[in-house]
């Protein structure tokens, strides 16, 4: 009875026995498997694919400094008359173009032709007296000579005809200033240009010196720019710059820094000339760009190329040519605009380095190298 019992107890044990030792055995050859697969499985994974550029280590480099001004005419005046009077006649409207010397307007001159009408009558007695006086002159002489008279009587026989010459000269010089006059009743355009105001109509009575019309020159432009005195050396007298307005470019050219600053803002007026443009207007804002030099050593890269580092640094990835692995160097940001960035640090010409995808690799990694187009050296935008 006894030992009978015992017999199932035996068979349950070996049989837990005999699962276990299965299991471990099938654990051990996972394992073993799992060893001897892993680095064929490495061995045969593909090098990850990167697109590379070559380093161009360059001493300085320069970027475009932008700065916005008017554009002003240097010849817009406002023209009048020099005395007063009526406006008689209005032979421009605004817009029209005037060619030089060309009559814009007429004063009232009746009162000047009635002036001269009088004078001209002066002028006829004073010739006529003066040839009196000559006549006189001349009898006196001849009777002064005779001693058939005193000298005194000669003295005031000259007396009269310089006094009847003086008239004659007085009223031909009183013609000659009407004549200015007459003429200043005409106005006349001082140079080629547009009228670009007209204040007056026909019939209108001006003070003198009140304007009746503006005339803007469009043979030359020139833009007034506001620049900082550190700023000035990049607009250098006789330097080209490119201007930018609303309907297109021009080139100028830096004319004139002016002498006087700015009480206000502290800045320095350039005068930058262009020629003038059918897109271009006399009040229009135009932005100048110049260029700004720096002396520092570095590279272009594409921002792509750049990652977070260390210290407030950005790390680039350099490929070992010997190894196809990566390697992280530290550079320092001197210039960005927004597309590319000009670099300082641990980079050496010539070196190919990693243009995009940085985040996803690391140092150490082995890679496949695929050439990119070059990264162009020009100034910063």
């Amino acid at each position: 009875m006894n030992s009978t019992s015992h017999y199932p107890i035996k068979g349950t044990l070996s049989l837990y026995s005999a699962i276990g030792l299965f299991a471990l055995v099938l654990v051990m050859l996972m394992f073993a498997a799992g060893l001897n697969g892993a680095p064929q499985q490495a061995s045969d994974a593909p090098a990850t694919r990167v697109e590379t550029d070559t380093l161009h280590i360059q001493e300085g480099f320069v970027t475009s400094v932008y700065v916005y001004g008017l554009v002003e005419s240097p010849n817009a005046s406002d023209l009048s008359f020099d005395s007063a009077g009526q406006v008689t006649a209005i032979f421009n409207e605004e817009g029209d173009w005037v060619e030089k010397g060309a009559v814009m307007a007429t004063l009232d001159a009746e009162r000047l032709r009635a002036r001269q009408v009088e004078l001209e009558a002066s002028l006829a007695r004073a010739n006529a007296d003066l040839a009196l006086a000559n006549m006189t002159l001349s009898r006196v002489k001849t009777l002064v000579d005779k001693k058939l008279i005193s000298s005194q009587q000669l003295d005031e026989a000259n007396a009269s005809q310089a006094s009847a010459q003086a008239q004659v000269e007085e009223i031909n010089a009183t013609l000659a200033s009407l004549a200015v006059d007459s003429d200043k009743t005409r106005l006349l355009a001082p140079f080629s240009g547009t009228v670009s105001a007209r204040y007056v109509d026909e019939g209108g009575v001006l003070a003198a010196g009140a304007p009746l019309f503006t005339l803007t020159s469009k043979q030359a432009y020139q833009i007034r720019l506001a620049v900082p005195a550190d700023m000035l050396s990049i607009f250098a007298l006789g330097e080209m710059v490119s201007v930018e307005f609303e309907n297109g470019q021009l080139n100028g050219k830096v004319l004139q820094h002016l002498p006087i600053r700015n009480r206000q803002t502290r800045t320095i007026d350039v005068l930058v000339s262009v020629n003038a443009d059918d897109g271009l207007r006399p009040g229009d804002m135009a932005k100048v760009r110049g260029e700004k030099r720096h002396a520092e050593t570095g590279a272009w890269l594409p921002v792509g190329a750049l990652s977070n580092g260390l210290r407030g640094l950005w790390r680039v990835f350099v490929v070992n040519p010997q190894t196809q692995t990566l390697e992280g160097r530290a550079v320092e940001v001197l210039y960005t605009n927004g597309e590319r960035a000009f670099v300082r640090g641990a980079i050496r010409d010539q070196q190919q380095f990693v243009i995009s995808g940085t985040h996803k690799l690391s140092p150490g990694q082995t890679v496949g190298v695929s050439s990119s187009s070059p990264i162009t050296t020009g100034a910063g935008q």
